[in-house]
Order: structure tokens, then sequence, then C-alpha cells
């Protein structure tokens, strides 16, 4: 009997030595997305900007971070910018407000980020208000996510004008 528990003592001991401890790390996460707005014959006139599909490269994220997909707790947008590319000198004074959505296989809909009452004088960069306590990482998990943006014009565009999405997550996960 007195074997047996030192048995057991030992089996313990080796079973919580041997076992790692679950440990939470925070990191942030960017995508870059380019798009075209297209010109714009009117004032106060909704428009859309198509962006293509963004793949999110989750799992090789989480690999480098000693995690995995399943083990993602939160993602928080941390930061949103819209900036023109060309013509870079590119005013948004065009744009009266703009949202932006996001939306993924399965998930619904939901609006991240907003500017309204843009002022004339803006210049070729919009960082709009993003609900950083909104949690993204259903959205994070899909292989790609889309973005739907939506804006109000205040000016007439007559050209074109390239612009790049920036996003940046921060995101919080269990590893090993």
């Amino acid at each position: 009997m007195r074997n047996f528990k030192y048995f057991i003592v030992l089996s313990i001991f080796v079973l919580f030595t041997s076992c790692h401890l679950e440990e939470k790390i925070s990191f942030n996460i960017d995508y870059n997305s380019e798009a075209t707005i297209p010109s714009i014959i009117g004032i106060d006139l909704p428009f859309e900007i198509p962006i293509p599909a963004i793949s999110t490269n989750i799992n090789s994220k989480l690999e480098s971070k000693n995690s995995k997909k399943d083990l993602l707790n939160t993602a928080k947008l941390q930061e949103l910018t819209i900036s023109a590319l060309n013509p870079k000198d590119q005013s948004f004074n065009f744009v009266k407000s703009i949202e932006v959505y996001i939306k993924a296989d399965g998930l619904d809909e939901v609006k991240i980020a907003e500017k309204h009452n843009i002022p004339d004088d803006i210049g070729n960069e919009l960082i709009l208000d993003v609900n950083k306590d909104q949690d993204l990482s259903g959205y994070i998990k899909k292989d790609k996510f889309n973005l739907r943006v939506k804006a109000t014009s205040r000016k007439v565009l007559l050209h074109s004008v390239k612009v790049n999405i920036y996003t940046l997550l921060e995101v919080t996960t269990n590893i090993f």
C-alpha cells in the first residue's frame, strides 16, 4: 500500500511538472488593401468603393506566435486609415461622410469604422473612428473577409482615385 501512495504522488508530480501552462499574448496584425474610388458626378450622392476580398493568412500569423486559430481569443480594430495613392496629393474633401463594414462567410455584416462631417481641409488621409471594443475574431478566423465602404459625396470628383485601406487589429491568443 505504501508503494502505491508513492506511485500516486510521483505520478501527480510528473503530470504537473511536464505540462505547460497556458499563456495569453497580444500582438498586432495589419492588412492593406487597394481600391479605386470612381469619379463622382453630383453632390450629396451616396457611393461605394469596391474592395477585393482580403485574405487573413491567420494560420501562418498565429503559428509564428506558437498559437493556432482555435486558440484565438479576441481581435479588436485599433485603426482604419484610407490614404490616397494616385493622385498622391488628392484631398478627401470631396467626401462628406464615410462608413466601413466587415463581412465574412456565415457572419453578419457589421459597421467597424466611420467618419462624419469630414472637414474641407482634410488632406490625403482619412483616419476613421473605430469601435475598439468590438470583437472581430470570428471574421479574422475565416480565410478571407470583405470590407464594404459606403460614403456620401460633398463635391464633384471628375477623376478616379486609387486608395489604400489600412487596418490594424490587436489580437489576443493563447499559446503553449
